[in-house]
């Protein structure tokens, strides 16, 4: 009996190595198969996602430069408006306010020179008046010392 059970042992063992062959193939076949479809559908997952994160990313960039395109007219119209209504006349106003105080100043610097001009015009048309109350030859060295000051 002997030989018998271990003629069946060696049969059994034979056997669960056969069937460990015949499981570990189709399971290993099942198991690249899985992989393959699992990957196929990260891809397409992964694709849709990015496609869907580019899709949104363009929206945005979109929407923020229509707003910046909005905000830059804004911005050119005030600035027109402003050169074309207020700047005229705050700079009016300003000329007015300063040309007010530079002929206040222009004027207290012109009377002291004007004061002297006439002061001098006036002694000077006495001094010819005067000339002419002399004799000629008076009159003459008078000239020529006046000529000399």
């Amino acid at each position: 009996m002997t030989p018998l059970i271990l003629q069946l042992l060696t049969m059994q063992k034979e056997m669960q190595k056969q069937m460990t062959m015949m499981v570990a193939v189709p399971v290993t076949k099942e198991g690249r198969r899985l992989e393959a479809a699992l990957g196929r559908n990260m891809e397409k997952a992964v694709k849709a996602n990015s496609d869907a994160l580019w899709a949104r990313i363009q929206e945005e960039n979109a929407k923020n430069e229509k707003l910046l395109r909005d905000r830059i007219q804004q911005i050119t119209g005030l600035i027109s408006n402003f050169m074309n209504k207020d700047l005229p006349a705050i700079l009016e106003k300003t000329v007015k306010k300063e040309m007010a105080s530079v002929g206040q100043a222009v004027v207290r610097a012109m009377s002291p020179a004007v004061e002297k001009i006439i002061s001098s015009a006036i002694v000077e048309s006495f001094q010819v008046c005067t000339l002419f109350l002399y004799p000629i030859d008076i009159r003459m060295k008078l000239l020529h010392c006046l000529a000399w000051i």
